[in-house]
């Protein structure tokens, strides 16, 4: 009788800890819900509030006054292109580098240097050159860079996938007739859809939330959806109905996003965490 109690116990004990992590981990998104559908009085009352009567006006001045859905639109442009490109480059660089037996380790480790650069430190010459170019406040502008801070962690995190295909099966196909580049496509890259859909949305995520090249390269054109959350700091107060609304609108859609493609996720990172 005491083993089976004993392992009652252990099993409530873990279960109780992993709610509580659950908990730590998700009382800000709670939060931000709670911000977003909460007026402005019961928001900075405190002790906080949590019994209240719901109330939508943040959302109703987002799309109505500030036509948040523009931010939005933006967002999706530019993180589904830089996501595409980057998969297009990635690709071939990877399957290069794990395939074909190329001395890339100083190409790897230059690459990952080049990601390691804090934003900060570059982005007046960026403006600069973007200026010279006439390129600001355009997509051009923040798919390009956005596609160079992603390229070579996208190489890298690839390259472990591709690392996995045994040699044997492109030695083979070769063998058959096919050429490289048919190796690639119908062969190789489909034993690792699941590591694209993986680095695809790492990407994708990267070039949604991503705010200091947005905000110094961009203005009413192509802004993208979290640079709306900084107008709602002004000489009125802080609008929090909307900060937490916008927020909302801002994470809901990569959450999903996620939650969709967790599968594929744990499969294509349990895939190359193996042989890199």
């Amino acid at each position: 009788m005491g083993s089976p109690n004993r392992k009652l116990i252990v099993k409530t004990l873990l279960s109780g800890a992993w709610l509580l992590i659950a908990s730590v981990y998700l009382f800000p998104y709670v939060w931000m819900v709670l911000t977003g559908i909460r007026r402005p009085v019961d928001t900075l009352t405190m002790p906080p509030r949590f019994i209240f009567t719901p109330s939508f006006e943040g959302f109703t001045a987002l799309l109505r006054e500030v036509k948040f859905q523009g931010y939005l639109l933006n967002s999706i442009v530019v993180a589904t292109a830089v996501t595409l490109i980057v998969a297009a480059i990635a690709g071939p660089a990877a399957y290069a580098l794990a395939q074909l037996r190329m001395r890339g380790r100083l190409f790897l480790a230059s690459i990952l240097v080049a990601r390691m650069v804090p934003g900060i430190a570059i982005v007046i010459p960026i403006y600069l050159a973007a200026s010279r170019l006439g390129l600001l406040d355009t997509y051009g502008v923040l798919i390009a860079i956005y596609t160079a801070f992603n390229l070579p962690f996208a190489i890298w995190l690839l390259r472990g996938f591709f690392g996995e295909v045994p040699g044997e099966v492109r030695e083979a196909a070769i063998i058959d007739g096919a050429s490289e580049v048919q190796v690639f496509v119908r062969i190789v890259l489909p034993l690792v859809s699941t590591g694209f859909v993986a680095t695809g949305v790492f990407v994708f995520i990267a070039a949604w939330n991503e705010f200091l090249f947005a905000l110094a390269l961009t203005n009413a054109h192509s802004a993208t959806a979290p640079l709306a959350i900084i107008g709602f700091r002004n000489e009125y107060g802080v609008q929090w109905a909307e900060i937490g609304a916008a927020a909302l609108l801002i994470s809901s859609p990569v959450v999903l996003f996620a939650v969709i493609m967790q599968k594929y996720l744990v499969r294509g990172l349990t895939m190359g965490s193996v042989k890199g």
